[in-house]
């Protein structure tokens, strides 16, 4: 991915300076050189800052004190992109964002209001960095280093700060925190490009298909121990089913469970109204059962309707009663007729034109109130109820009465049939018993037919084992292995041939090192034949040279994929403060102190030289910045260094003249 930066810019709290401009070329290796407390180890904090990160550390006092908003230019495949952020607020962070975009930016001298939020800006990041919009995990309740990747999890790789650059347990920048180590491990393969979209996809689809897989083989196996139990009882439940009359097949231990499905089957689809069992055995009472719940059933459907009618009417009525109150209410506030007689005898003049000549006004006045006086008595009759409702509402509840009666004398008759009537007791019961012993088999029927070959729990369990068969053939996971470990392999080497032009001791120049993506680390063959681990490598300039080789090689094996999402530039800050305060200038400025211009000299002129040569490798492809104390008499006369700026002798990230 394109994305290298063109400027850094700070705006002043006073509006007499114009903004601090440092300005970078793009594909070079860029170098700010200065002294102590000028501001070069604000340069990362300040750029992580303005990529939306969720924490500030930009030294407190003087960077912070005199400054408003900072902002950063940075050249992407497309266009320019300018990102700024306001100034923190005591330990809270600022999210206010400004943010334009163009063929070329041009710096606004001063930034009034945000145009952005710390949301927006992380989306106009991930969308430039084309990362996946999908998680590791399918689980809604997923932790942090699940969730899907964004910009901010690459900043790991292009930042080398003071404290990482040499040392030997941490290689990726703000990898300490174990959520962010944690997130770079799991999605160090998509990173390398081992892993696709239609792979991760392909992945979380699986996650999904594990999940309901086991939930449906739970509940099949458990609904099968049932079945068997239901089988094995399944001629009892035959032969119950035969006492009701339901069954006219004779069934033995013969049968087989397909048939005695079918039989259950047969029985459930034709659920009868009433019990089919003969009626020799039944005393008479049982046929004026039949009649007296036939009389209950039409009794209620009455009761039903009346009740309904009843209700209805009551509410017209009291909506008619509220209609004529509201009415009438109105006519007694307004009394318009009345209003109109007395000002109409008061008044000498037409209370319509105002004229003292107008002709007939008086007559025509009158008319008008006739006409107000007979609405006025028209709407007082509204509010009177017609005497129909009232008739309606006791003819209606007489009958409701009547209907009740008439219930109640049936359930009488009802009740003491039954007292009577062992036998009609017996029907009852034996009917209750049918409907429920019925609802139980067609339960139970479900249930086995859901197991048997080709039922539901069968056909979904198949449907989902084909897809996650189709799936695991997309992931591949031996694949994925293999596309890892060939991608470390090549930033291995490519590690060892930067090594070869570094300040490591020569054992490591002949074998690769060992780059693992899931510790992070990078391993060393020992003397005695064993991998050991970076921490477990001595010396100082071994661990500086082999972050630098590591930063090198991966920029340049991003470079070579199609898609890469990493951003293509790094930054380190001081690199060689391994071999400081060593290398010192000379009175006279032009020379270093030829008591340290052997190795320590040539050390560090290697590290600039070993990342420019990887710049110029690449054609520009990728971009470095190195804040540092060594000046030109270390890496003058290098191809592909750009020197930025020397901030020495007052000169500084933050102009004096903004604080003096």
């Amino acid at each position: 991915m394109k994305f290298q930066i063109l400027k850094l810019v700070i705006w002043p709290k006073s509006e007499q300076f114009a903004p601090r401009e440092v300005e970078f070329q793009a594909g070079k290796l860029n170098v700010i050189t200065g002294a102590s407390r000028t501001g070069k180890s604000a340069i990362i904090p300040i750029i992580d800052y303005c990529l939306a990160s969720s924490d500030c550390f930009i030294p407190i006092d003087t960077i912070r004190d005199h400054a408003t908003w900072y902002g950063v230019v940075f050249q992407t495949e497309i266009d320019q992109l300018l990102i700024c952020r306001e100034v923190p607020n005591g330990n809270k962070v600022s999210n206010k964002f400004y943010c334009l975009r163009g063929s070329k930016i041009s710096i606004p001298p001063k930034i009034i209001n945000e145009n952005e939020s710390l949301e927006g800006i992380k989306n106009i990041l991930n969308a430039i960095s084309s990362v996946p919009y999908i998680s590791l995990d399918s689980d809604e309740n997923r932790k942090a280093y699940q969730a899907r990747l964004g910009f901010r999890d690459l900043v790991a790789l292009i930042f080398q700060n003071q404290d990482i650059v040499a040392n030997q347990n941490i290689l990726f920048y703000k990898t300490h925190a174990h959520e962010h180590r944690e997130r770079l491990r799991n999605w160090f393969p998509y990173i390398l490009g081992a892993e696709t979209i239609e792979i991760l996809t392909a992945r979380q689809r699986i996650q999904e298909i594990e999940k309901k897989l086991n939930q449906l083989k739970r509940e099949f196996d458990k609904a099968k121990a049932i079945s068997t139990s239901w089988l094995a009882n399944m001629l009892g439940q035959i032969k119950i089913a035969k006492e009701y009359g339901l069954v006219n097949q004779n069934v033995d231990i013969s049968t087989s469970s397909n048939e005695l499905l079918a039989i259950a089957k047969e029985v459930v689809a034709n659920i009868p109204e009433y019990s089919k069992s003969s009626l020799e055995n039944i005393e008479h009472a049982s046929k004026e059962i039949s009649t007296l719940d036939a009389e209950e059933n039409v009794l209620s459907n009455q009761i039903s309707i009346v009740k309904k009618r009843l209700n209805d009417l009551k509410n017209l009525k009291s909506g008619f009663t509220d209609y004529g109150n509201s009415v009438k209410k109105r006519v007694e506030r307004l009394h318009i007729s009345k209003w109109f007689r007395e000002v109409a005898t008061e008044s000498e003049v037409c209370i319509a034109c105002g004229s003292n000549n107008h002709p007939n006004s008086k007559a025509e006045i009158d008319k008008i109130i006739v006409a107000f006086e007979k609405c006025e008595a028209e709407a007082q009759g509204v509010a009177e109820v017609p005497t129909s409702f009232s008739r309606e509402e006791d003819r209606l509840q007489s009958e409701l009465e009547k209907l009740l009666e008439n219930k109640k004398e049936l359930q009488s008759r009802y009740d003491l049939l039954i007292s009577r009537d062992k036998g009609a007791q017996e029907e009852f019961q034996m009917r209750k018993n049918m409907f429920l012993f019925i609802g139980h088999l067609k339960a139970s029927t479900e249930t086995f037919e859901s197991l048997v070959d080709g039922g539901t729990y069968q056909i979904e369990i198949e449907s989902l084992q084909e897809e996650f068969d189709r799936l695991s053939k997309i992931v591949d996971l031996n694949g994925v292995q293999k596309r890892v470990y060939s991608a470390t392999a090549k930033i291995s080497q490519g590690i060892l041939n930067h090594l070869k032009t570094l300040d490591v001791e020569e054992k490591y120049r002949k074998i690769a090192p060992r780059f693992d993506i899931k510790d992070l680390n990078i391993s060393v063959l020992s003397n005695d034949n064993n991998w050991h681990f970076l921490a477990e490598v001595g010396s100082a300039s071994n661990w500086v040279s082999f972050h630098i080789g590591l930063m090198c090689s991966m920029q340049e094996y991003f470079l070579e994929q199609s898609n890469s999402c990493v951003p293509s530039f790094v930054i380190f800050d001081q690199p060689s403060q391994v071999y400081f305060p060593k290398l010192k200038k000379v009175s006279d400025g032009t020379s270093v102190d030829q008591k340290f211009n052997d190795e320590d000299v040539d050390a560090v002129k290697n590290i600039f030289r070993t990342i420019a040569n990887s710049i110029n490798a690449t054609k520009g492809g990728w971009q470095s910045i190195i804040l540092d104390h060594a000046d030109d008499t270390i890496y003058g006369g290098i191809e592909g260094v750009y020197e930025v700026d020397v901030w020495r002798d007052g000169k500084k990230l933050i102009p004096e003249a903004w604080y003096l």
